[in-house]
């Protein structure tokens, strides 16, 4: 069966299983997830034995030449309202939305149509990656991990942060990737310290922390990695530091496997931070999930409670951060195995 289409029927199974008739998709990510045809502007509906994709007339003779699993309906202006009449016209009693994936504009329609909230559903499905999938996500991350062997030899006294953001850019896409997978982090010195920094004109000086945090994306796959080092003689204390962020991804990695929860993840990284001394500067979570957006479920935290499945990718991405002076995060992007973890970003 096409992967495709199997992600439908898998659908349709948990739909069943929720008590559900049917469920509306208004983004081109979860359409396209579902059919590999990535489209804005459609809507999709999924009943317990149907599928249709509402879209613009241009593009229905384009999607059935590519899909046939699901039928493509026009839906000239709109596609929610072709969407809820068809809920209305088949009676549907459960047909829910994912609040999750809507605007508040969008959910608020599906509500007055009669439309139930259902959250995690996509989610789930997407959560565990297969096949193609896979191999889009080690190369994604092959690229970024790459590009980082490149790019730093090229890191010299001077060189603004920017410049250094767009090398990056030009880079991954040299080597295939279509663009950077998110708002990518290049930190000089102090903006090392502050976990979400904008990348500024700051100009990197001698004897200074540098981090950076990217990703690119393959084939619509997002891969994700962080990289800190000193940038001529390294401090004590920014060796110490780094030793202990060192130690604790490792530690984290040890624990990623097959049936194990996220906090345990989190608490191996976590624990030993604190343990050195550390723990108030450890001040994000450990790590997402990521696939098709740059965060994905599950989430590693002290908060969420989940449960590692093989084929789900995840981040690893401890950090220590002294405000003012620099900032260390280290982190591979991974896929979860029945016995441990494969490391997608391993730069060498």
């Amino acid at each position: 069966m096409n992967t495709h289409a199997k992600r439908i029927k898998d659908l349709q199974y948990m739909l069943r299983k929720h008590g559900l008739d049917a469920m509306v998709m208004g983004r081109g990510l979860e359409v396209g997830f579902l059919t590999g045809f990535y489209l804005e502007d459609c809507v999709m509906l999924v009943s317990r034995v149907d599928a249709w994709v509402f879209m613009p007339k241009m593009f229905v003779d384009h999607f059935k030449s590519k899909v046939d699993f699901a039928a493509a309906v026009a839906a000239d202006p709109s596609a929610a309202d072709r969407a809820a009449a068809k809920v209305k016209e088949l009676k549907f009693k459960r047909a829910a939305f994912q609040p999750e994936a809507e605007t508040y504009k969008r959910g608020t329609a599906w509500r007055k149509a009669g439309l139930i909230e259902k959250d995690g559903l996509i989610g789930a499905l997407r959560a565990v990656k297969e096949g193609e999938e896979i191999e889009n996500l080690r190369k994604s991350c092959r690229i970024a991990a790459r590009a980082f062997g490149i790019v730093r030899p090229h890191i010299k006294t001077g060189r603004t942060e920017m410049s250094v953001y767009r090398e990056l850019e030009d880079v991954m896409q040299s080597l295939g990737a279509k663009g950077p997978s998110f708002n990518m982090i290049v930190g000089f010195g102090p903006d090392s310290s502050m976990p979400h920094h904008e990348t500024s004109e700051r100009r990197l000086r001698n004897n200074e922390a540098v981090l950076l945090d990217y990703g690119c994306v393959y084939e619509n796959y997002c891969s994700d990695i962080t990289r800190t080092y000193f940038h001529g003689k390294p401090t004590e204390e920014f060796r110490k530091v780094y030793g202990i962020v060192a130690a604790a991804q490792k530690a984290g990695l040890a624990r990623v496997k097959h049936g194990v929860r996220t906090r345990a993840v989190d608490s191996a990284c976590r624990d030993l931070i604190a343990d050195a001394g550390y723990g108030q500067y450890f001040i994000h979570g450990t790590g997402h999930g990521l696939g098709l957006e740059i965060h994905e479920f599950p989430r590693m935290n002290t908060v969420v409670e989940a449960v590692l499945r093989a084929g789900m990718t995840v981040t690893v991405e401890p950090g220590i951060y002294l405000h003012g002076k620099f900032g260390v995060r280290i982190e591979d992007s991974v896929l979860v195995t029945k016995t441990g973890c494969e490391i997608l970003t391993e730069t060498r």
